[in-house]
Parts: structure tokens; sequence; C-alpha cells
């Protein structure tokens, strides 16, 4: 039995929370200051076991009142005794400039940098695309990972991440909210977001495709294979993935063409445009690019993409993923040029996403990737919420913007009624899916058997979308009881990321304890970096209603990529969501 809290502490204006895990008979709980004292006494909350996760009885603390700053513990009264938990601090805004601080740090040391640098200035393409070209920059997707991605697994059609293109997007726009909130305080880290923006921006003007689109990645051949003459410009395979074996198993079927080394929207364009187009209003001295530059390539990429982009997918089609990403783009472009054109665009674009919204009941929409195929993703499910919201801000007629964030309600009342209605104390984001065998389930984790398979792994970049997603319609919704279920919403996930778990695990390298250290073949090759956030947390190897945290070497598993391995969006999302808290 053992009391879980947010291992970094709380926001003294937001809502908190500990879990007590086990099976004693609790009587109550009160919170204590370091001197002993009780300053706020309240009842637990009985919730029960979860699922098949097998980990204990739960119940909850809820101390949300207290506001005043200081170190504290929650001491849970039992009929055998009293439980204790660690000390932790409750402040204002200390916790949301410190992670800000720490990833800043990480994505800094992940700079490609020394050898791999000496290699990206001058790279070959993979396979029979002929020249070469100079694309150094940018940062190393995971921790096993020295390869350099705007996004990966397009042979799953409804799965691709958005991945360096996002990251730079969301180190500008932590800046703008960082202005936004008037804290003073925030100055010098709000000059490292910039710093580590135009870094990446810089990389994506150098991953400029002849045609118009982006080159999608920088590739690597094997862990172990020396650099030297062995990182490309890579393409991928619009079929099945080659990322767990040398080959993929329609290499031999598929003729590899310019289109598969290149982007479309939603493998890493439409957000390699919105960033482009948001470094273009913030100058920082040092850049390779003047903001004229990155915002007149924005446009030239969003005309061509515009009436290519099916010829870069891997279907020949657009779905829901283009559509947000699409969006992102558009809204971007219209704050950076006011050009109303596309201010049009983004109201056609929200149109279509529209049209993939079905009633799930009570009030509900549940949003379709495609037909028969409800939208669920590992690494961004708050993003089309987000992107919507976004263009709200932008959108000039009060009756237009009244319906998006209608929209947006009833999506993310969705998301609510999931994690509401079965056991589940944390308050963890389900998902609705559809598993390789057609069936539509309901449940915690990323399948194992979506169309994205091999590939499934821990969702700290969903879970942290969602918390964004959550946090600016709670700014932008006049339902103030909806607004209240939104921040907890929004810090839940958060809490789960900082230590809140059943495994007591802080995600976060170098913060809290029992953070989880990746292996790869059995060794500890690639250790992971301060400040970084891990996959996280799944289902069971065996059964999708299980849960499972794989963290010692050995056994049927001599990889656990899919849990501790870190990889930049789970980061880059964690670090918008947290700059969202508006402190």
């Amino acid at each position: 039995m053992g009391i879980l809290i947010n291992h970094l502490g709380y926001s003294s204006r937001g809502p908190k929370k500990a879990i007590l895990q086990g099976g004693d008979d609790p009587r109550g709980f009160s919170l204590v200051d370091r001197e002993g004292g009780e300053v706020f006494r309240g009842s637990l909350q009985s919730h029960g076991e979860v699922a098949n996760w097998k980990t204990g009885f739960y119940w909850s603390a809820d101390f949300s009142p207290v506001t005043k700053e200081g170190f504290y513990r929650v001491v849970v009264e039992t009929k055998t005794g009293s439980l204790s938990s660690d000390v932790f601090e409750i402040r204002d805004s200390l916790l949301t400039m410190r992670m800000l601080s720490a990833v800043g740090y990480y994505f800094k040391a992940q700079r490609a940098s020394g050898e791999w640098l000496l290699c990206d200035r001058d790279l070959p393409f993979q396979g029979e695309r002929q020249g070469r070209i100079d694309a150094h920059g940018g940062w190393y997707d995971a921790t096993g990972d020295y390869g350099i991605h705007l996004s990966h697994l397009s042979h799953s059609t409804t799965h691709n991440p958005q991945q360096i293109g996002f990251s730079v997007y969301a180190f500008f726009k932590v800046c703008e909210l960082l202005e936004r909130s008037g804290n003073d305080e925030y100055s010098m880290v709000k000059r490292r977001m910039l710093d580590e923006g135009s870094h990446g921006a810089d990389f994506l003007m150098r991953m400029r495709a002849p045609g118009g689109s982006f080159f999608r990645s920088i590739n690597r051949q094997t862990a172990f294979t020396p650099v030297l003459d062995h990182r490309h410009i890579g393409f991928e395979y619009h079929r099945s993935s080659s990322q767990f074996s040398k080959t993929a198993s329609t290499a031999g079927e598929e003729t590899i063409g310019d289109e598969n080394y290149e982007t479309s929207l939603r493998s890493g364009g439409g957000l390699a445009i919105a960033a482009l187009a948001i470094a273009g209003r913030h100058h920082y001295p040092g850049r390779d690019y003047s903001s004229e530059e990155y915002v007149l390539a924005a446009k030239r990429a969003w005309d061509h993409l515009e009436s290519e982009n099916e010829k870069y997918t891997n279907d020949g089609e657009w779905n829901l993923v283009d559509e947000y990403c699409a969006l992102m783009a558009l809204t971007e472009l219209w704050r950076s040029t006011g050009e109303y054109g596309y201010l049009n665009k983004a109201r056609e674009m929200y149109g279509r996403i529209c049209l993939r919204g079905e009633d799930a009941g009570n009030g509900t929409l549940r949003l379709m990737v495609r037909p028969g195929q409800p939208y669920h993703h590992a690494a961004e499910e708050g993003m089309p919420v987000t992107a919507m919201l976004q263009y709200a801000e932008i959108e000039t007629d009060r009756e237009r913007r009244a319906g998006i964030i209608e929209f947006c309600e009833k999506i993310m009342r969705r998301v609510i009624y999931l994690t509401d209605s079965v056991i589940n104390p944390f308050g963890y984001p389900r998902l609705e899916c559809r598993r390789g065998d057609g069936t539509v389930k309901q449940q915690f984790f990323f399948p194992h058997d979506s169309s994205a398979a091999p590939w499934w792994q821990g969702e700290n970049a969903r879970i942290a979308s969602i918390a964004a997603a959550a946090r600016i319609l709670a700014f932008q919704t006049a339902d103030t009881a909806l607004a209240a279920r939104l921040e907890r919403l929004a810090q839940e996930p958060l809490d789960w990321i900082m230590g809140l778990n059943p495994f007591d695990s802080c995600m976060i390298e170098g913060y809290g304890k029992n953070n989880i250290q990746y292996f790869f073949n059995n060794r500890y090759d690639f250790l992971n970096c301060p400040g970084g956030i891990v996959n996280g947390i799944t289902s069971d190897l065996e059964d999708e209603e299980g849960i499972g945290f794989i963290s010692e070497s050995g056994g049927p598993v001599n990889d656990n990529w899919r849990w501790a391995e870190q990889w930049i969006p789970h980061a880059s999302w964690y670090l918008y969501a947290m700059a969202l808290k508006g402190e």
C-alpha cells in the first residue's frame, strides 16, 4: 500500500490530488506541512480496481482547495496505523518555469553535432536517387535513433506523428504564451525557447525539396554502424514498415520515386509550413535565414502541397491528419502575412474537418479519421482540437468562432465520457480505436494491432496533447462547469507523466524518482538524457486490458524502447501543455 503523488509538485492555482494504491482500509486523509501541522483534512474517494491492471484497489485524496505555497505531505489513516507520502511542494509558476527549462536543455543536448553534423553537411540519398544536400542541424529523434525525422509510419495511413516540425512550432508557440502571460520572470526562458526554435527552423529550411515539399528523414543504417557514409536522406515504403528489419515486406513490390523521400501534409509537410510561418514572426540573432525567407518558404510549400498532397500520401487521398495539419499551416500563414486568402482557406479546411464529426450521443461527437475509423493517435490525439481552436483565435466572424468552439466542446465531451465511463482514478484519457480485426474498442492504451503495427509504444505525447487541447478549450469555453472539468483533464495527464501513476515513476529523466532506463539488446549504450521524456506506460504485452512498463533487462524483452526510449514528440507536447498553464 502506498501514496502516489506528482513527484515534482503542484501549482497553487490548479487541481491537486494524490492516489492511495493498495488494499488496507483507509479512514481519511490530511495534508500536513513540513513541521507536521495539519492544514487540510478530507475524505478519500473510493474507486476500486482498474481493468486488468492487477495493481490493487484505489482511493483518491483531493486537496485542490489548498493554495498556500509551501512543502507538504499527504497522511492517510488506516485501521492499522498511518501512511505518509513523500514531501512535495505547492507553488505558483515555479514548476512551469523549472520544467520548461529542463525540456529546453534536453533539446539543446539533442542537437546533431560532432561526427553526425559532419556527415549531415553533405548527405547522399538512400537508394537510387542521385545528388547530395546539406541538411545539418535539427535534433536526434529518440534515445536510440540518431536520425532526424519530420514524420514516419506512412504505411499506417492514419497514424503519422508530427515530429521535428511540431517541435519547432512548439518552441515558438511557447514563446508567445510566455509573452502573453505577462510574467517577466520568464525573460531568459523565452530567449532560450527562441534559440531552440530558430535552430530547428533553420534545419527545416535546409530540408526543402526542389519540387516544393520537404525531405522526410535523415536516416542512419543500424544502431552500431559507423556514422561515416551510413547516414543519408531516407525514403519510406508506403505499404509496410522497415523500422523493425532491414527491409519492409513490400520492398520488392514498390517502385521508389521522389515522393517516397518527400512529405505530404500529414507526413510532416503541414507542420513544417506552420513552423516556418511562425518562425517568421520572431526575430532571433544568429539565424541563417531571415524572417522574410522563412515566410516565403512556408508560402511556397503550401502552394505546392495544397495541389499535390495526394501525390505524396501512401494511398493517394486526404484524411483527417492531412486536414488538421493543413489547418495548423493556414492559421500560422494568416497570422504571419495577414493575407485574406489564407483565412478563407482555413475556413474551407475547418469545414472539411467538420464533415468528419459523427454523432456519438449525449451531445458528443467522435472524429472519424476516414470513413468507418474513429480517430485515435498515439502521439497527437489532441492536435485536431488544438488546430481548430488556434483557427478560432483568428476567425473574425463571431458566429463562425462560436460554432468552432461548440464543435470542439462536443469532441472533448466525448473524451471526458470515455475517460469517466470506467473505474479510472488517475483520470487517464481513454481512447476509441479500430483494431486490426476491424472491431471498434474503447480502452486505456494504444492498441498493439492497429494499422501502425508492428509499431506501438507508450503514449506520453498523446496524453500531453490532450492536456494541451483541454487547457486551450478551458480558456475559450463559456461553460464554467465544462471549463472546470477540462482543467482536470489537462492536469491529470501531466501528473501521470510527473510520477502520479501506478509505477510511481517520473517519466522525465533526472527528475522525481524511479526513472526508467532504456536498454537495447540488453545493453545500456543509449542512456536517456536529463529533461527528456520516455515513451511511457502501455497495455500489457499479452492483454490489451492490462498494464505494462518494462524496466528491467531480461526475459522476453531485450529492447524496452516501447516504454523507456525518449522521443521528441513527448517532450514537445509536454512543453506546450505546461506553457499553457498561463502562470
